[in-house]
């Protein structure tokens, strides 16, 4: 995916679009600035979008930028914002790989009185985390618990149930155990599914339904196709499989490749209902197809707007707008966090709110 520097959606940040303007450094009056800005992977596009879409914003506010991405391997996270410090970083923003793992590297950005923002994945078991910038990641998992069972025919529309009884045949799929979203992902979709498995609507037919059990390191489509592949030969094999509730585009698209060599995807076997999240290329292509069912929307453009907002007012000595002061305990301090809103994206709208917004062009999307 490229960068993404459109138009950005939604009246909720435009007063944060006002406040980057106005806060523009005066390069005449302000010593250039450098913030680091260490992104997971490059293995995803949404999280190269990422990393573009803060460095483009924060140059445009006159900052010096040091964007580097460590290719889900922890410890080149933890050098790579060694190096942003020895460099002079006097802010950082950090989507973590490990959420756990980066407490004595971020003990000593405290030392230095470098603050930290961490960006989409909290950062978890450290008090030098000043602010958290991301999207209402709770919610995320309700829209793809929801879309399911849209899907499947269980809720309309409006999301009200229609009376359809099943049973559906459907498989989790959870994400990485290290990221703190995969987890919120997970609790926000069970919440809206639990009750439709407990009345026997949904059935999960190999029996794996805990967060653990179904869970996938470092977000990996292969470890993700190689479980698809043995729960298709293991526990439906002759059975058709109606459902499979996956977290992300990135385990979505490889799940898709093995039901589709196990004969799904034809007009005697049509495709079951499957969830996805980020809005990767390959997965709207795939949406688009009739392949994959949803996607959740997640415009990167407003997260580095929140996030530059948030480095800009802490170096300039000020507050940065919060909407949230609850909802996030890392596990040593509560912290202040702004959410955003995300959006299910399905073939009946991917036009309006994908192409119409300027995130992609058509061409793009074949």
């Amino acid at each position: 995916m490229g960068r993404r520097t459109g138009p950005i959606l939604g009246a909720g940040v435009l007063g944060l679009t006002l406040a980057l303007t106005a806060c523009a450094p005066d390069a005449a009056d302000d010593a250039i600035q450098l913030v680091g800005v260490a992104m997971p992977t490059t293995t995803s596009p949404r999280w190269i979008a990422d990393g573009e879409n803060v460095t483009a914003q924060l140059e445009a506010l006159g900052h010096d930028v040091d964007l580097q991405f460590a290719e889900d391997d922890v410890p080149t996270q933890v050098a790579q914002i060694e190096a942003m410090l020895d460099a002079g970083a006097e802010a950082l923003v950090v989507g973590s790989i490990d959420g756990t793992a980066l407490k004595d590297v971020l003990a000593r950005a405290a030392a230095q009185d470098v603050p930290v923002i961490a960006y989409d994945r909290l950062i978890r078991d450290s008090p030098d985390v000043a602010y958290y910038a991301t999207f209402d990641n709770a919610r995320v998992g309700v829209q793809q618990g929801t879309s399911l069972l849209q899907g499947l025919g269980v809720l309309d529309e409006a999301g009200e149930p229609t009376g359809v009884t099943g049973p559906f045949a459907v498989e989790l799929f959870a994400g990485s155990p290290d990221d703190n979203n995969a987890t919120v992902f997970y609790e926000g979709a069970m919440s809206v599914l639990q009750p439709y498995l407990d009345a026997g609507v949904l059935e999960v037919a190999s029996g794996e339904t805990d967060f653990a059990t179904i869970a996938t390191p470092a977000w990996n489509g292969e470890t993700a196709a190689t479980r698809m592949g043995a729960l298709l030969d293991t526990h439906h094999a002759g059975t058709r499989l109606d459902g499979v509730l996956a977290p992300a585009d990135i385990l979505a698209v490889p799940i898709l490749e093995v039901l589709r060599t196990h004969g799904y995807g034809g007009a005697d076997q049509p495709w079951p209902v499957v969830t996805g999240q980020d809005a990767d290329v390959a997965a709207v292509k795939a949406l688009i197809a009739g392949e994959q069912h949803s996607t959740i929307y997640k415009d990167t453009r407003q997260l580095a707007e929140v996030a530059v907002q948030m480095v800009d007012a802490l170096l300039a000595g000020r507050e940065p707008e919060t909407n949230d002061v609850t909802s996030y305990d890392n596990g040593v301090r509560v912290v202040p966090s702004y959410l955003l809103t995300s959006q299910v994206v399905t073939r009946d709208n991917y036009t309006q709110v994908l192409v119409e917004s300027g995130y992609y062009t058509q061409e793009e999307l074949g």
